[in-house]
């Protein structure tokens, strides 16, 4: 994911230049891909040390600050100045990465912070039927014909939607999920699984039965070669 920024001078304080970030080449959120805008925004905006501003990390400072000097006066603080112009660059580059239908949400925020927390409780928060019914995506998924590739991305979307709202698939969950819906072709494979003292990573597994069924295709070719 390639971006666009530069730094902007910073009359507050001339040693903290703003950066401006360009988020063009994150996938749009719509409603029905908050988990991977997500982690694409996140780790733009953490890889350039900007994250703590929408994740509210970044505590705003006062907006005035008083001098001690005989006669008190109240100024802006340069500090404040500077959080705010460039949380409003960040602003406005989360708002570049919004479909129409996401961005009317927001129209209200002012901030980077209000935007992210927002769209996190409309969309991060599954219902409990929702929770159910991806739930059972699990427990009921087969590969059938499938390529083991799609079989496997499609459950690993699954569980990834079921963490992103607060309910984590364990490894051995997974590994039961994944086993239960392979057909006997693959009985080598999930005896072997079965058999192990520790839990299998998702990777190793899919490793394992990549290379099932690279076999199994390269020896019923044989069988058919005239």
């Amino acid at each position: 994911m390639a971006t666009d920024n530069s730094s902007i001078r910073n009359l507050y304080e001339s040693s903290k230049p703003f950066t401006c970030i360009t988020l063009s080449s994150v996938t749009r959120l719509l409603p029905s891909n908050y988990l991977t805008w997500k982690l694409q925004v996140e780790a733009l905006l953490d890889g350039h040390d900007l994250l703590k501003y929408p994740d509210g990390s970044f505590l705003v400072p006062v907006t005035t600050v008083s001098t001690t000097d005989d006669t008190p006066m109240t100024t802006s603080n340069p500090a404040y100045q500077t959080w705010h112009r460039q949380d409003w660059l960040i602003y406005g580059a989360l708002l570049t990465t919004l479909s129409p239908e996401v961005a009317s949400l927001v129209s209200q925020t002012t901030t980077s912070y209000d935007l992210w927390t927002l769209l996190q409780r409309t969309y991060a928060k599954a219902s409990r039927s929702h929770l159910r019914q991806l739930k059972e995506c699990l427990h009921t998924a087969s590969k059938g014909t499938q390529s083991m590739t799609t079989y496997m991305h499609s459950l690993k979307q699954t569980a990834d939607l079921l963490a992103s709202f607060g309910s984590p698939v364990s490894v051995e969950d997974m590994t039961d999920h994944v086993l239960r819906g392979l057909d006997d072709g693959y009985r080598v494979v999930i005896d072997g699984v079965n058999a192990r003292d520790t839990a299998i990573l998702f990777d190793d597994l899919l490793e394992k039965l990549l290379i099932h069924e690279l076999s199994f295709v390269l020896l019923n070719g044989r069988f058919l070669l005239p």
